[in-house]
């Protein structure tokens, strides 16, 4: 069974080097590099080393491109506030 990126990571343990991030996501080591520099990509340093944390960039991925289970479902809390009886009862 083939794991979807964000399973794959969920999966491992550890820190990530970013070579293992860049084969993982499909992306040259130098493009990891500049994002994790950015601030753009949750990593940390060991010594000079950049790391990743699995589990951290599994949830970037989520924020950044949506996890569509989540957004399928609405919370009655969020279909109460848009309906039209709470808007004129305010």
């Amino acid at each position: 069974m083939k794991l979807n990126l964000i399973e794959e990571l969920e999966a491992r343990s550890g820190a990530i080097k970013v070579s293992d991030l860049a084969a993982i996501l499909g992306v040259d080591d130098k493009h990891i590099y500049r994002m994790a520099a950015r601030g753009q990509l949750p990593s940390f340093r060991v010594g000079g080393a950049v790391r990743f944390d699995p589990h951290e960039v599994a949830n970037w991925l989520r924020l950044k491109y949506g996890d569509q289970s989540h957004l399928t479902k609405k919370s009655p809390q969020r279909e109460a506030a848009h309906s039209p009886e709470a808007s004129s009862a305010a």
